[in-house]
């Protein structure tokens, strides 16, 4: 049986929101650390599913990951990845590595914190775009 990390970002990498689903608890708690429009807890299945949306929508189908390695021992697991990503309104494109931290319970992802590699970049991709005017 794989690592449930392991099975959400396959389910991920197929669109396959169903099997993602099921490798959550019904209570799963999503850490999502910054200062952007993505930032926050994010609680329950429906929301974490619904974070995971709302990125794909923002970048337009754009966003990949790359998992690296997964570390695994039954009650943590840390999951090693790239991700990029362009947006329509952005002028460069996000490359950005993931440590995916999570807290495992029966088998699944019971809570996870995402730390990223530079946390500034990331908010400014995901940030509301700006236009170069100062208030």
């Amino acid at each position: 049986m794989p690592s449930p990390l392991t099975a959400w970002y396959e389910a991920l990498a197929t669109g396959d929101l169903a099997t993602a689903a099921g490798t959550l608890t019904e209570d799963t708690v999503l850490h999502v650390p910054g200062r952007s429009s993505n930032t926050g807890v994010y609680r329950g299945r429906e929301a974490v599913l619904g974070f995971v949306g709302r990125a794909a929508e923002v970048t337009g189908g754009t966003l990949k990951l790359a998992v690296h390695r997964v570390l695994e021992d039954g009650d943590w697991g840390v999951a090693l990845c790239t991700y990029t990503a362009t947006r329509p309104d952005r002028d460069r494109a996000l490359e950005n590595n993931l440590a995916h931290v999570a807290r495992l319970q029966d088998g699944r992802i019971a809570e996870s914190w995402l730390h990223s590699r530079d946390q500034y970049e990331v908010d400014e991709f995901w940030g509301e775009a700006t236009t170069g005017a100062t208030p």
